[in-house]
């Protein structure tokens, strides 16, 4: 299994952005970006400019885009044009979930679906084979900082069962040097990773201490 550690912007400085997402970058292995549109979620985060420095200033990076927004059809193309490598949408956001994962791998980009909590996962299986990433909520989404879910355990485990190892199994919410052991336990390969990282001085430190826990 290919383990892979993305750091979430959305807990990053504002006014120092640029700065610590250059300090994680050569550390991580995605960054991961939470587009809130305050109609999905009630929140609001960033757009496609933001994507568009991230690519300017880090040609090779792998940007993760998760798409928290009510009409993921509009305003996915744009996204792949600035230069995500990864878009993922909401199944609670559409019904027309196999055309939009469609048009994002015609793209050439990697395409994903996220589900919230309270969503029986076992509702991706008509889609299943169009899937190149599973985004699994440990959290309610809209805000950064929150406390992990231990009942999305079960879900992942049932994701993993239903996928294989073909699909990569992505996690967000309450993810830290506590609760990534678990998650991946549970058959998780991605996860994502906000306030345990922006929030401490030596970024560095704190992927290397998660890295050891996946070891």
């Amino acid at each position: 299994m290919n383990y892979k550690i993305g750091a979430s912007i959305l807990n990053a400085d504002f006014l120092r952005l640029g700065e610590q997402i250059a300090e994680v970058v050569p550390h991580v292995d995605e960054i991961h970006l939470d587009v809130m549109d305050g109609v999905f979620v009630d929140n609001i985060s960033f757009g496609v400019p933001v994507v568009s420095g991230i690519r300017a200033a880090h040609p090779d990076a792998v940007i993760d885009t998760h798409l928290m927004i009510s009409r993921p059809h509009q305003y996915a193309k744009d996204f792949v044009a600035m230069g995500s490598n990864i878009v993922t949408f909401h199944l609670e956001a559409t019904d027309h979930a196999y055309v939009l994962l469609t048009q994002l791998r015609e793209a050439g980009v990697s395409a994903g679906l996220v589900v919230n909590p309270a969503t029986d996962v076992r509702l991706i299986e008509p889609v299943r084979e169009y899937l190149d990433r599973l985004l699994i909520m440990t959290v309610e989404p809209g805000f950064g900082g929150q406390s992990f879910i231990p009942a999305m355990l079960r879900k992942i485990e049932t994701a993993r069962a239903m996928l294989g190892d073909g699909v990569d199994i992505e996690v967000d919410g309450g993810i830290n040097d506590r609760t990534i052991a678990d998650v991946k336990s549970a058959g998780a390969n991605v996860f994502v990773v906000g306030s345990f990282i922006f929030g401490a001085d030596d970024k560095a430190a704190q992927v290397r201490r998660l890295r050891d826990r996946l070891d």
